[in-house]
């Protein structure tokens, strides 16, 4: 006879790696394969990302650029496990993802020009294979089991990374992305950025579940929670999970444990929902000032270098923000380009129409458009 305790749930056997404490210090039990220069190159990348994402805040509240969705506090979430990618591995960002660029080599300029509303802000570093960041919430997610089954079924040692939020972590996309992948053991690897707040709906209302990594095993992956604050932790469960994926050993589900210090857009107030004592509380896990103390301690970093650092990373914000300001406008013909691998016949006669009315106007008003970029078959 089997006894069952319906009313028992059972713990959960997800493991959780912390290595560097919010007071900078490492617990040398634990593994971490990381140099002094890779440091101080994470470093320096999430000190430039916290200032661009300050000067991106006063452009958009002086009226020049649009809805911005900041990333203060998640600069390691963002930056360390695409910086652990190659540039032939896929990577596919939530709207949240300007850090996951930078770390791929995205210009910032570009970053300012998407958010302004322009198109030609997406034009990706060549040679990567970055796929634009999905606005709609989990979309992206089948897509993604979808390029680690083809560099499987083609042989290619690419691996594909997705990013998510702990809301979408309740999407039925994740179900079906996870089904596949955990079927073919495909090179994939979800991040979910579990920054506690999906928009208004807290962490605690989102899931049932002890964590979100412990997902992963119903779908025979291997999922694990990580401090997302720290960098040391990050580094070594990306590095791991890709290494895994390259193996052929299947997919990884990443939680990492971080916090939104700001507001979900420039379009929300997070104070409606939100304590301020649970942001401030988090502040001292900040990931910036947790690595500086590592560093410093290490003898790899000290105030003047601190000094020097923000003047060159301003100087180079300063340059991407003169340069976003001064892209020449847009051709209109450009609305109609990669849209189709054959334009129907509709779009056919639309952009000949508007041709035609665009030839006539700079041929009356002296008008110079720059040359019609993209593709329209």
């Amino acid at each position: 006879m089997v006894s069952m305790a319906l009313n028992t749930v059972s713990e959960s056997k997800t493991q959780r790696l912390e290595i560097l404490s919010p007071e900078g210090v490492v617990d040398p039990s634990l593994p971490c394969e990381i140099t002094p220069e890779r440091l101080l190159e994470i470093y320096r990348k999430m000190v430039e990302i916290r200032l661009f994402d300050e000067r991106a805040i006063k452009l958009q509240r002086q009226g020049r650029l649009g809805t911005y969705p900041q990333i203060l506090g998640q600069e390691a979430t963002q930056l360390i496990p695409p910086m652990c990618l190659e540039p032939e591995d896929w990577l596919v960002p939530t709207y949240r993802g300007q850090g996951c660029y930078y770390a791929r080599g995205l210009q910032l300029r570009y970053s300012l020009l998407y958010w302004a509303g322009d198109d030609r802000g997406v034009r990706f570093p060549e040679g990567n294979n970055d796929m634009i960041f999905s606005i709609p919430v989990g979309t992206h997610l089948t897509q993604v089991a979808g390029l680690a089954w083809a560099a499987k079924l083609q042989g290619q040692p690419r691996v594909a990374m997705a990013y998510l939020g702990d809301g979408t972590s309740s999407k039925g996309d994740l179900h079906e992305a996870l089904t596949f992948a955990g079927q073919f053991k495909l090179p994939a690897i979800y991040v979910i950025e579990n920054n506690h707040w999906a928009i208004s709906m807290p962490r605690e209302r989102q899931s049932a579940a002890k964590t979100l990594a412990e997902k992963a095993w119903s779908y025979g992956i291997f999922g694990l929670q990580v401090d997302g604050n720290d960098p040391l932790a990050l580094h070594e469960a990306a590095r791991q999970a890709i290494e895994r994926a390259r193996r052929g050993e299947g997919p990884t589900v990443l939680e990492c444990e971080t916090y939104r210090l700001g507001h979900h857009t420039t379009a929300d107030d997070a104070g409606r929902y939100r304590p301020a004592s649970e942001a401030e509380a988090w502040k001292r896990k900040d990931p910036v000032a947790r690595l500086r103390r590592y560093l410093s301690s290490r003898g790899l970093w000290d105030e003047e270098r601190e000094s020097r650092l923000k003047a060159e990373a301003e100087a180079m914000i300063q340059r991407e923000v003169e340069a976003y300001e001064n892209f020449p406008p847009p051709n209109p013909l450009d609305m109609f380009a990669d849209n189709f691998a054959l334009a129907p016949w509709n779009l056919i006669e639309q952009r000949r129409e508007l041709e035609e009315l665009l030839k006539d106007r700079q041929t009356r008003h002296d008008l110079v458009l720059p040359p019609a970029e993209g593709r329209f078959p």
